[in-house]
């Protein structure tokens, strides 16, 4: 039996009763880093080893492992550093395999980074989209936060601290200045910290050494409510508009449909030109 198992993300204490019953139980653990598995076997005093499971060996460790369950019917715990195996952390090909080998496999709940952000953001919980690390490259991460205009969910993503400052900038710029946005880190541990405001706010936090650039972030960001215009405004319409009409026209139509500032639009305009 393979046993996927969610572990704390921060807080050793929140490991649950059961995911320490079927640790201690395994016959083999595989885990994302071994290194950071071991303290917490450690706390829970199981004195076993664990085995790597990572981006890197995912699929030869996925295959070692169907190849053990197929054999012995051995009990396999996979553990990735914090969190749930397969959600942003290695997973998904070794469930694929063992559905495609009809072999039994459950998952252990526990803690969760995405959960614990999105109610400590204080944004709408009643529907939410998690859509994992934010792209790095800029084009790349200029559509993805244009697209994210479609969006009638609050946003959860995940970002590394030496990204954070240029990801704030590309949502003021391709998203809102002044939609709601929470930045969470170190939740559960004794420092833990909840940063809301807006981009722009956020971004003269950083500006003037109010935010602490450490480890990840789960940055929240408010959705585009019904009330706002569905009519989504990306580069491409933007050069339209360019094509047909003066940049100074175009800022001020395009702000009269979209609601959004005007020399914000005229601004973005004279970059595409």
């Amino acid at each position: 039996m393979l046993y996927l198992i969610s572990t704390p993300i921060g807080n050793l204490n929140d490991i649950s009763l059961r995911a320490i019953e079927v640790l201690k139980d395994a016959d083999c653990i595989f885990a994302e880093d071994t290194r950071n598995t071991s303290k917490l076997l450690k706390f829970i005093n199981c004195e076993k080893r664990c085995k790597s499971l990572h981006e890197h060996n995912e699929q030869e460790a996925s295959n070692k492992i169907i190849n053990i369950l197929k054999e012995s019917g051995n009990n396999i715990a996979v553990v990735s550093d914090a969190g749930t195996p397969a959600i942003s952390d290695p997973g998904y090909y070794l469930i694929q395999k063992c559905i495609d080998n009809n072999l039994e496999f459950t998952v252990l709940p526990g803690p969760s980074s995405v959960i614990n952000a999105l109610v400590l953001s204080g944004l709408p919980t009643s529907s939410f989209s998690f859509l994992g690390f934010v792209p790095r490259k800029k084009s790349q991460k200029i559509q993805f936060f244009q697209s994210l205009k479609k969006e009638k969910n609050t946003i959860l993503l995940f970002e590394s601290a030496k990204r954070i400052h240029e990801t704030l900038s590309c949502i003021a710029s391709e998203y809102s200045k002044t939609k709601k946005v929470s930045l969470c880190r170190e939740m559960t541990k004794i420092y833990e910290n909840i940063e809301r405001g807006t981009a722009t706010s956020l971004l003269e936090k950083i500006k003037n050494n109010k935010l602490i650039l450490k480890g990840e972030f789960v940055i929240v960001i408010e959705s585009f409510s019904s009330n706002d215009t569905d009519l989504i405004f990306d580069n491409k319409i933007y050069k339209s508009f360019l094509k047909n009409m003066p940049t100074k026209e175009a800022a001020k139509l395009i702000s009269m449909i979209t609601k959004e500032n005007k020399r914000d639009i005229y601004k973005k305009l004279s970059e595409l030109k």
